[in-house]
């Protein structure tokens, strides 16, 4: 379902950094936390993310913090630990931007000469994209909460949060098995 509402959306990964000794973690069992302080769209984007991580047994947050005030880290980390988690992936919003950026047209003079021209005389020859930067960072539970991975992305024109929330969590589980960060 989250693949359909994708629409134009494209997620990619900026940037990372990993922790010497990260991969090959063997972290078979991930909390998935999205930071937001709408409920419907942390539910959405921890469940996009879960389902995404092929590579171990990932659990959104909503499932077992229960009541747990999500702005208590200790409360947060001594309950993932209590069942038996051994990572927490935690995702949330950087920022919002917007890009105005001109529209391709021909590759020919007299081709684009013409199909040029009457766009620079009236306000639609240039598009404004959308651009949704996330900040997604991995943490060992099993070395007191380390973090072994950290990458930031950027998504264009997304359709929703669900399609944001979809394509960060396909990018981010791509990165985290080509670096053999999560169990097999």
């Amino acid at each position: 379902m989250a693949q359909a509402l994708c629409g134009c959306a494209s997620t990619e990964i900026t940037g990372t950094w990993t922790a010497p000794g990260a991969p090959g973690a063997n972290l078979s069992r991930v909390a998935v936390i999205c930071m937001t302080k709408e409920e419907g769209v942390r539910r959405m984007a921890e469940n996009a993310a879960a389902a995404e991580l092929g590579g171990a047994q990932a659990v959104p947050s909503y499932q077992v913090l229960g009541d747990t005030d999500l702005q208590d880290a200790q409360a947060v980390n001594e309950k993932l630990e209590a069942q038996g988690f051994q990572a927490v992936l935690v995702m949330r919003l950087a920022g919002v931007s917007e890009n105005v950026v001109p529209v391709a047209g021909p590759a020919t003079f007299v081709g684009y000469y013409g199909w040029a021209a009457p766009r620079v005389y009236s306000p639609t020859y240039l598009q404004t994209e959308t651009v949704v930067h996330m900040v997604t960072n991995l943490y060992s539970l099993k070395e007191e909460g380390k973090l072994i991975w950290s990458g930031t992305s950027k998504t264009f024109d997304p359709a929703s949060a669900q399609a944001t929330a979809g394509g960060v969590a396909r990018a981010v589980a791509k990165e985290l098995a080509h670096q053999h960060i999560l169990a097999a």
